[in-house]
Order: C-alpha cells, then sequence, then structure tokens
C-alpha cells in the first residue's frame, strides 16, 4: 500500500488544506473589500460580449492570371456584441487575403469604396437578423429589395438603399499579415427604422472580404448559361479586364444581361455573420403617457435615455418625456413657465428667480475635442494629439489661409494654411509623440477647420470661456500676432465680433479671392459651417468623416466638401465626452491651467470636479478659468472642459402627480445604487460619465427633498446635509465616504480671482489671470471630493498629464487612477494579516464539509454583489 508523505520535505494534507483554505478566505476578503475602493479604476465599462468566429478559407492567389488555391480558415471577432446601443464595434479579423494596390501590387494602406485601385478589400455591414441576406444589410446595392431574389434582380432606385441615414457600411483592408479591422456605428431601430434593431429584434454584422470570382456571368456567358449564372471558383477574371476582385464589383451588372445585378455574389459567399443583441431603450417600454417632461443638455443626452429606459422598464413604470434642446432655450422656457416641468442645464441662469426652483446635480461630463487623422504614408489612424486654448481660438476664428498666399484671403494672408502645418501645434505635437506616424500635409479643401454644433449651447459657453480665459489666446484674439507670426483672422476683432465667452458659433469672415478672371468667389463664405441640427448631426458628421464645408467649384455652384475616405482624414470634431467614448473617437489632450496635458477620463474629471468651489448663489459648480492660487490652478490632473449637468427642477406649482414623479425620476438617477451605477444596461450610467462625488449627492439629495415638498425654496437656499444620503435601492449597500473626505459647502464669490482663504502660491500654469467668463472664477476651491466606491468606466481615450507620476498614455488606453487603489493598500494589508491569524483555522474546518463549501461560494458571491460594478 502506498503511504502518503507527510514529512517535511512537501507540503502534508493538513498543510496544504490549511494553505487552501487561508487563500480562499484571503479572497474571500479582498471581493468584500476591492468593490469599495475600485471605483478609480477605469475597468468597469471595459465592453463585455467580445465574439468571435470562424471566417472565410483565405484565397491565396498566385500572380494576376487567376492561379491560386485556397488556405486554412480566417476568423472575425466583434466588440462588443452584447447590450449594444447607437454605438461603434470594433471588427477584427486575421487570415485575410492581403490586400494589394493595382497598381504596382504593392500593400493597400486604405481602400474607396466602389473604386478600382484596391484588390481584396474588406466590407463590413449591418444586416437585420442573425441569418441575414444581402438585401437585409443596410448600405448594400440591393438593401430593402426583394429577399427572395437575391442577386437576381435590378439595383433599387438611387436612395433607396439608405433609406434613414447615409450608409455605415465600412470598406478596409487588410494588411500583409492577414489582420485587418473596421469600426462600424450600430444604429438600433431609433436611427434606422427599416433595420429595426432592438432589444426584441436581433441583427447582426456581417463581414464580407471580395477574394474575386467569376461573380458577373463571364464563364457563364462562354458556356451559354443563364444569365447571373456565377463561378466562383473561377479567378481569371479577379485581376483582369473586369476587376471582379475590387470593390466596384459591387454595383457592376452580370455580363449579357443588364436586368441582373449580381456582382457582390461571390464576395457574398465568403461572409461571416456575427450576431448581434441590443439593450432595450426609452422606445422599448410600452406605451404610456408621460409623467412629466424635460429639455436641454445634449451632453446628457445618453445618460439621460439609460435612465427613462430604466424609469419606465421598472417594476413600476414611470414615463419622463425628453427633448433634447440648446440649454439658453430651455431655461428660458422654463422660467416663463411654457416649456417642460424641467429644464437641463449646465450653466445656471444669473437672472433674479422667476419661479422658485432648486439646482439637482445629474451627472459629471466633459466637452471632448475629437479627431480622426491618418498618417498620409501607412493610411493608420493617428491616436494622440495634443492642444492648447490659443490653438482652438485659431480653428474657430477661420485663421488658417486653407491655400497658398497667392489664393488665400486677404484676411489670413501669411497665415498657416491649416492646422498640421502651425509651427504651434508640431511644437506641441513632435514627430517623436506619434512616430512612426506622420501629421498629414495640408488639403486643398478645408476639411480640418473644426465640426461644431451651430446652435446655441452651454458646451459653447464654457468652451470659449475657457478659451478666453487662457492670456495667450486672449492676446491673440484680441489681434497679437503668435509666437510665429500668426494672426487672428479680422474679422473677428472687435467691435465686427462681440467675442468670447459666446453662446453659439457663427462664422463672421464671408470674404473671398479674386481668380484670375477676375470673379470674386467669396471662399471663405463657404469654408466652415457649424451644424445647425444639433449635437448628433454633429457627432455623425465625424464619423462619417465628412466635413462642414462648401466647394467653389468656379462655375457659381458650391457643392458640398466630399466623405473623406479613411486611411486619408484630417477632421477635428468638438462633441461631448459620452458620445465621443461611446463613438470610440480619439479625444485631444487639453492644456490645463497648471501646464499639463490631460485627456477626459474618468480621474481627470473627478480631480475637475473636487477643484470646483460652489456659487452660494445657486449651490452650482463650475471651473474657475484664470484664477490664480486655486485648486484649478494648480492641479496637473484637471481636465480643463468638465462639466456639471443640472436639472432645474420646480419647487412650487407642480401638482402632486408631477411633484410625485419628477421627485422619483430625480431620486433614482441620483442614487448610487441606481442611476450613479456604472453599466450599460437601463438605468445606468453609461460611458463617458462621472458619477456624482458625495458632497454633490448631497445637495441632490437636499434639492430633490425642497422638490417633494414643493415648500418654495429658491436657488441657494438648501441646505446640504453633513455627509452624503445612503443609497436608496433594496438589497444594495450604501456608498462610502473616506474619513478624510468633507461635503462641500458654498463659499463667498471673491471677485478679485484670487483665493483669500489659501496661502497656496504655486505656479498657475502660464500666469492667467482671470480674463472672460466670471461665472466662478475666483471662488475658492470646495473641498467636494470624488466618490468612493463606485466602479470607473473605461474612456476611449486617456492621458496621464505630465507632473502627475504616471508615463503619458496614447489616447484610446486607458490609465487608471493609483491613487485610488492606493487607499486600498492599509486595509487590505490589515485584512490579510487577520485572515492568516485567525481565518486560515476556521476556514479549515469550514472547507471540509459539503455545507462549508457551499457557505464559501454564497460568500463569495454575496462579496461580488456587494460592489457597486455595472
Amino acid at each position: 500500500m502506498k503511504v502518503r508523505d507527510r514529512s517535511p520535505r512537501g507540503l502534508g494534507w493538513w498543510a496544504r488544506a490549511w494553505l487552501s483554505a487561508t487563500v480562499a478566505w484571503v479572497v474571500v476578503a479582498l471581493l468584500a473589500v476591492l468593490p469599495l475602493g475600485a471605483g478609480t479604476v477605469q475597468q468597469a465599462h471595459a465592453d463585455s460580449g467580445s465574439r468571435t468566429v470562424q471566417g472565410p478559407p483565405v484565397w491565396i492567389p498566385s500572380g494576376t492570371t487567376g492561379a491560386g488555391t485556397t488556405g486554412p480558415n480566417g476568423s472575425v471577432t466583434v466588440t462588443p456584441t452584447t447590450g449594444l446601443t447607437d454605438q461603434v464595434v470594433h471588427v477584427s479579423w486575421t487570415g485575410f487575403t492581403p490586400s494589394v494596390n493595382q497598381s504596382g501590387g504593392g500593400p493597400a494602406t486604405y481602400a474607396v469604396p466602389k473604386n478600382t485601385k484596391v484588390d481584396y478589400a474588406v466590407r463590413v455591414y449591418e444586416c437585420r437578423g442573425t441569418d441575414p441576406r444581402i438585401t437585409d444589410c443596410y448600405g448594400s446595392s440591393l438593401y430593402g429589395a426583394d429577399g427572395s431574389k437575391g442577386f437576381l434582380q435590378k439595383e433599387p432606385a438611387p436612395g433607396t438603399t439608405t433609406p434613414d441615414l447615409p450608409s455605415n457600411a465600412a470598406l478596409a483592408v487588410t494588411g500583409p499579415d492577414g489582420s485587418g479591422s473596421a469600426d462600424i456605428e450600430t444604429w438600433t431601430a431609433d436611427q434606422s427604422p427599416s433595420l429595426g434593431c432592438d432589444a426584441t429584434h436581433a441583427c447582426s454584422i456581417v463581414v464580407e472580404p471580395n477574394y474575386g470570382g467569376d461573380s458577373l456571368g463571364l464563364t457563364a456567358f462562354l458556356k451559354h448559361q443563364p444569365p447571373g449564372t456565377t463561378h466562383c471558383e473561377v479567378h481569371t477574371y479577379d485581376r483582369g479586364v473586369r476587376f471582379t476582385a475590387e470593390d466596384q464589383v459591387t454595383v457592376q451588372q452580370s455580363f449579357g444581361s443588364p436586368s441582373y445585378a449580381s456582382g457582390e455574389a461571390c464576395a457574398w459567399a465568403n461572409k461571416t455573420v456575427v450576431p448581434l443583441t441590443f439593450a432595450p431603450t426609452a422606445a422599448s417600454c410600452a406605451a404610456g403617457n408621460s409623467a412629466f417632461s424635460m429639455a436641454g443638455l445634449p451632453m446628457a443626452e445618453r445618460a439621460l435615455q439609460q435612465w427613462r429606459a430604466g424609469a419606465c422598464l421598472a417594476t413600476s413604470p414611470l414615463y419622463a418625456a425628453y427633448t433634447s434642446q440648446g440649454e439658453p432655450q430651455a431655461r428660458q422656457s422654463f422660467l416663463g413657465g411654457s416649456g417642460a416641468e424641467v429644464a437641463l442645464t449646465s450653466v445656471p441662469d444669473t437672472g433674479a428667480a422667476a419661479r422658485p426652483y432648486v439646482y439637482v446635480p445629474l451627472v459629471n461630463s466633459a466637452i471632448s475635442v475629437v479627431f480622426e487623422v491618418d498618417d498620409p504614408v501607412t493610411g493608420r489612424q493617428i491616436r494622440q494629439l495634443r492642444l492648447n486654448a490659443r490653438l482652438l481660438a485659431k480653428e474657430l476664428t477661420q485663421s488658417y489661409s486653407q491655400g497658398p498666399d497667392a489664393f488665400a484671403a486677404a484676411t489670413v494672408k501669411g497665415n498657416p494654411e491649416c492646422l498640421f502645418q502651425d509651427p504651434e501645434f508640431l511644437a506641441l505635437n513632435p514627430a517623436s509623440l506619434i512616430a512612426p506616424a506622420q501629421w498629414p500635409a495640408c488639403d486643398t479643401v478645408p476639411q480640418s477647420l473644426p465640426i461644431v454644433v451651430g446652435n446655441s449651447s452651454d458646451m459653447v459657453r464654457r468652451l470659449t470661456s475657457w478659451i478666453i480665459a487662457d492670456p495667450q489666446a486672449a492676446a491673440f484674439l484680441q489681434g497679437a500676432p503668435d509666437n510665429w507670426g500668426m494672426h487672428v483672422d479680422p474679422d473677428y476683432l472687435r467691435p465686427s465680433f462681440s467675442g468670447y465667452p459666446t453662446d453659439i458659433l457663427v462664422p463672421q469672415d464671408s470674404s473671398g479671392f479674386v481668380a484670375i478672371d477676375g470673379t470674386d468667389y467669396h471662399e471663405k463664405q463657404y469654408e466652415w459651417a457649424p451644424v445647425i441640427s444639433g449635437l448628433t448631426d454633429t457627432v455623425r458628421h465625424v464619423l462619417a468623416a465628412t466635413p462642414t464645408c462648401e466647394l467653389v467649384d468656379h462655375t457659381g455652384l458650391y457643392p458640398r466638401c466630399p466623405a473623406e475616405n479613411v486611411g486619408q482624414r484630417q477632421l477635428i470634431g468638438i462633441v461631448d465626452s459620452a458620445d465621443a467614448q461611446a463613438m470610440s473617437l480619439p479625444e485631444a489632450q487639453l492644456l490645463n491651467q497648471q501646464g499639463s496635458f490631460v485627456a477626459p477620463t474618468l480621474a481627470s474629471m473627478q480631480a475637475a470636479v473636487s477643484d470646483m468651489p460652489v456659487d452660494p448663489k445657486t449651490y452650482t459648480q463650475q471651473l474657475p478659468y484664470g484664477a490664480s492660487g486655486t485648486s484649478y490652478a494648480n492641479d496637473p490632473n484637471a481636465y480643463p472642459l468638465t462639466m456639471v449637468q443640472y436639472a432645474m427642477a420646480p419647487t412650487a406649482n407642480l401638482g402632486d402627480a408631477k411633484t410625485t414623479a419628477v421627485s422619483q425620476f430625480l431620486q433614482q438617477v441620483t442614487d448610487f445604487g441606481g442611476g450613479q451605477l456604472y453599466g450599460r444596461e437601463p438605468g445606468k450610467l453609461g460611458p463617458g460619465y462621472a458619477d456624482l462625488t458625495p458632497a454633490q449627492a448631497g445637495f441632490a439629495q437636499d434639492a430633490i427633498a425642497h422638490v417633494a415638498a414643493q415648500d418654495g425654496t429658491l436657488p441657494g437656499n438648501q441646505v446640504a446635509p453633513a455627509t452624503p444620503p445612503p443609497t436608496t435601492t433594496p438589497g444594495t449597500p450604501p456608498a462610502t465616504q473616506p474619513a478624510a473626505q468633507t461635503t462641500a459647502q458654498p463659499v463667498a464669490q471673491d471677485n478679485s480671482g484670487t483665493n483669500s482663504n489659501s496661502g497656496v502660491s504655486g505656479k498657475s500654469g502660464s500666469g492667467i489671470t482671470g480674463a472672460g467668463d466670471n461665472s466662478g472664477a475666483g471662488n475658492p476651491p470646495a473641498p467636494g471630493a470624488a466618490s468612493a466606491g463606485s466602479p470607473a468606466p473605461s474612456a476611449s481615450a486617456s492621458a496621464a498629464a505630465p507632473g502627475s507620476g504616471l508615463a503619458p498614455v496614447a489616447a484610446g488606453t486607458p490609465s487608471p487612477d493609483r491613487a485610488g487603489v492606493a487607499r486600498l493598500l492599509l486595509p487590505v494589508v490589515l485584512i490579510v494579516g487577520a485572515v492568516l491569524l485567525v481565518g486560515g483555522p476556521a476556514a479549515l474546518l469550514v472547507s471540509g464539509t459539503a455545507a462549508g463549501a457551499r457557505l464559501l461560494t454564497r460568500l463569495r458571491r454575496g462579496a461580488g454583489a456587494g460592489g457597486r460594478t455595472g
């Protein structure tokens, strides 16, 4: 009989069991503790639901004669595939045929839709259902046609293949190593009713590599076969006269019979289908009468849509109507009593209160400067970019010449042609920052001027307040040239222009140049056009890489600037952080007042919020742009365009039913166990937002109490409780607050622009001295701190500020908040020590029985459920 060795030379049964049980108890203890402080690590929004499926056998061509063979199957990965909303998903593949340029046969860096220059490109569609036909795929040449006929039918009339929006289909190339990728916006039924993708109607991503094959019926014609007969095994025509391996084949018709449109048939035969599921939205709710209405805050639209879906899908449904509207108009209507019951705003009203109401903080977010810029050599997207206030001032004042001096308008002669030629930009963005990539040359089309919202908004007000508060930007806007001699377009000087800050961006320069024939074409009048249809369309222009300009064609016509092809883009856009991160758009790092470049991440927004003073007249918060000696002026980690979103909620004359509904909704969305819990599910807080701090939650709870009481309280009269309120969601532990934190209290305004209560005299970046918007400038910082116990969302772009102790990170790479994790070390060490001393023997006894094992399992599950994870 073999006897188990219990000698000191190896771990005996007791020792191994004791060690295993101790480790189990340590894991349980850590699970119980980590969720309380892990909220500052950017991981909760890391997209789950990634799915990899087998792709088609790769085609291995041999020369241009059509010879070749098939090889192993490739693979396709889509991330994410579940719980989708209107967002961008990432599609990647391996083991595909490398794309090549027809001229020269070298590797292709980008492909142009319906073009003949590249062979073996890859199309990506969003399609109806999980077993789609070509007629189910939005933007295909046969979308919406008769599904039973497939490719054997005429193309629909022009425009019918894109009935809802311009096509979201993507065309990409495969690299020499057989891998490639593309991003595609997935539409819900709200964006594309014809696709109809929602929580009860699944859709799919179709990845279609064009490996050639005779899809045009040339072989069938020679063999006297019926028109439309395909021979996908015949590759004679892949790179010959008909070029069946290039994307133009998708709109070609079969040989010998113009009535059949079968050019895409062979490419479709190699398709890979990846099913998608969508999250419920407010549109998923059963029809019901709205309990109350809200208007305003386009920046918070994504949060409001998730919150509204959660409210109307709850056990006790609550229907809240919402209209995305410019905040100035929403405030005006609300104060006049003619608009929605609740106005949503980021900037407080500065006049005397026209009716009783209070400001309820809802969420923190930011303005993002996004960019889609490609390396002109490789076609690869550049993911890191730095800007300061003066560069944005140049972009927003039409100050680039957009062409050689010989053809430039007189107002901007001598200035750089575009941002990427500006010596200031190149100094902030040296080649080493993006190596081995390089910045593009300036195009003759004014496509690098920023895509911005063109209606009145708080976003524009805060953006231009930040710009004018910077001394260098302010000097430039007042006519002083920069260090390299560039000057502002004089049409943006007073008195022609009212100056910054402003609520609305309007082109000021409508001048032009005189052409050779002596005709004045007014080019600058058409080079830049802010998007007057709202923030959503502004984001879509960026996604579609469509500049908001018109061209001068010297005939008196001004056609719209064409969309830029992937691989040749040089777009800048100004949107909100939630849209930027939902759409996976790279976000620029901006120079803050301390002198650090910071991207909008959860950590940088939380840092900025902690620097915000509280206005005692309204109990609202804004960053004190231009004020020296403040926490913000000395904070290397604060993102400068962080904003707090508020609800203006009535405290009188609301009526019993609406009072209950408004109070209930505001309670749900500000609850740390509800609307402030990160996640993509209905009722939670999506990516691109930062949850309320404990201090803000305190203000929210007090304000909601006044709304519920309808006691006539006016802004600034509420008093925040001394401690943040506990969560009200049943079964969810209350959010905790570190002992060192204190609740933000209102402080008196200091109009001198300095902090009279602080002895701090550290550096203030570039010596900013309080120009511009005075709403909040000069206030001492409130001691509000980032909330504890909330898992942090991932960001589509992140960069550590210089001097923060973290290495710079390229936009698109999450950067964890190290301080948040460091706070956990002491309690973790103490718990581990206690577990080792006491828990080990006890765990041994418990783990030795089946009941004990079940108990351990319940403890682990309970610990995991106790954290605020999404």
